[in-house]
């Protein structure tokens, strides 16, 4: 499986090892990882590499003739270049001397592939976030994803962005429409100006009215002040309307008159108001079948929807979900201050075969709940089962409703700690590696009472 390839290719490794064999071996493993990866038999040859090319990562051998690995170490040291050392039992005890020196990480022979990838990986972790902070600065650099679908969704961003038009977001919930909305005002002439979202789902029709027209002192009970509605804050930026398929079919007539003429009046006011702003929104809603069935008007329709852009599920796009399971890890885990974890590839098929009717945002919720819980630095499958046979698999691409299957093991969890530790929340909360008060939380959540483990 792909996992993060036009990322991963841009982390160089230089591997200096004077064993061909062994080389050979590290190279082929790593390229399959989709790193870019060079190699060199001696600490000379390296260097005379490093002149042509720059490197993130050199994995080398402590003993080789001429220029050995600590020697190297500490030629390279000023350029800010992680350095994993490979060693012999014997000399451990100069490899732990030589992390106190800067370097980063040692492993010693003979080793399982699988742990120079883990270590690897952790390294690449760490350098990915700084690399996102320094390159996705904007909204559109965070709409991840390579596959048709979505590459189709920023091929038309960059076409309709500089075009003061009308655009229809669609797609279900939790696709990233917003996403796609702040990409849109990002990259247009509308940038310097805010940009102002309006939930249409969340407030009632008289509510929403006064939010998006404004009202005069005194124009109705509690109006104690003059208020600026969004459109007018929105002058000179863009104003985004999501959910617009749940908008009074009145309030509906008053915003088509606004994109007809050009101009409003707040709420009890008489003066005409003209503000300068662009209007974007969403809906996962089927505005044509709302317009036949007389919930949404055909006009208004037809002045929203002047370029629609249809933002595909996840289930649309599989190949994607390593490209954001990977993200998502790096993001929640620098939140949570943690390490980042390492997916194995039979728990990635599993998650990339799962339906995940919640699309991204669900994703990111249920990653996010898994770092909470995962004591270890490897996220396999073996991670949710908690009961005493840890070899038991869950198998996510068939389950119903992965939220409920997640509880029900969080649940089991939770008691399973709460029985080996007596009760003591805090030695148990100790236990699960996370806070008290999160344990309180879960247990009130998951309805967790004392007859439940004692």
């Amino acid at each position: 499986m792909r996992i993060m390839k036009d990322i991963r290719n841009k982390y160089k490794i230089l591997i200096v090892e004077d064993n061909e064999s062994l080389r050979s071996g590290l190279e082929i493993a790593l390229a399959k990882e989709n790193y870019t990866v060079a190699s060199a038999g001696n600490g000379t040859i390296a260097l005379e590499k490093m002149k042509l090319e720059k490197f993130n990562l050199i994995i080398s051998d402590l003993k080789m003739p001429g220029i050995d690995g600590i020697t190297l170490f500490h030629r390279v040291k000023e350029l800010g270049i992680d350095f994993i050392l490979i060693t012999a039992f014997a000399t451990v005890e100069v490899a732990v001397e030589s992390l106190k020196q800067g370097v980063k990480d040692f492993i010693t022979k003979p080793f399982p592939i699988n742990e120079i990838r883990q270590k690897v990986s952790h390294l690449y972790s760490t350098w990915r976030l700084n690399y996102q902070e320094i390159q996705y600065s904007s909204n559109f650099d965070k709409i991840t994803g390579e596959s048709y679908q979505i590459n189709k969704v920023k091929a038309i961003i960059e076409k309709v962005a500089m075009i003061n038009a009308p655009v229809l977001i669609t797609g279900e919930s939790g696709t990233g429409k917003e996403l796609v909305a702040k990409s849109i005002h990002e990259k247009s002439e509308f940038a310097k100006g805010q940009f102002i979202s309006v939930n249409c789902g969340a407030l009632s029709a008289g509510l929403l009215e006064s939010e998006l027209f404004g009202h005069e002192k005194g124009s109705f009970t509690g109006a104690i002040s003059s208020h600026a509605g969004k459109f007018e804050q929105a002058e000179n930026g863009t104003l985004f309307l999501d959910e617009i398929g749940e908008m009074d079919i009145n309030l509906q007539v008053k915003l088509l008159r606004v994109l007809q003429e050009k101009q409003f009046q707040r709420v009890g006011g008489e003066k005409f108001i003209s503000p300068n702003f662009r209007l974007l929104a969403a809906t996962n809603r089927d505005l044509k079948a709302e317009v036949e069935a007389d919930n949404f008007r055909s006009d208004l329709f037809y002045r929203l929807n002047v370029v629609p852009i249809k933002v595909p599920s996840l289930r649309e796009r599989t190949d994607d979900i390593p490209l954001l399971v990977e993200q998502i890890l790096i993001e929640k885990s620098q939140k949570l201050k943690r390490k980042v974890p390492v997916v194995d590839i039979e728990t990635m098929e599993k998650i990339s075969h799962y339906s995940w009717p919640g699309n991204v945002r669900e994703l990111e919720n249920f990653l996010e709940r898994t770092l909470i819980f995962l004591e270890g630095d490897v996220l396999t499958d073996n991670f949710l089962a908690m009961s005493d046979q840890p070899q038991k698999k869950i198998d996510i691409s068939e389950s119903d409703d992965l939220y409920k299957t997640m509880e029900n093991i969080e649940r089991e969890m939770i008691i399973k700690a709460l029985q080996n530790n007596n009760g003591v929340k805090q030695k148990t909360a100790r236990k699960l590696n996370i806070k008290p008060s999160t344990l309180y939380y879960r247990m009130e959540k998951l309805k967790i009472t004392d007859k439940d483990y004692k």
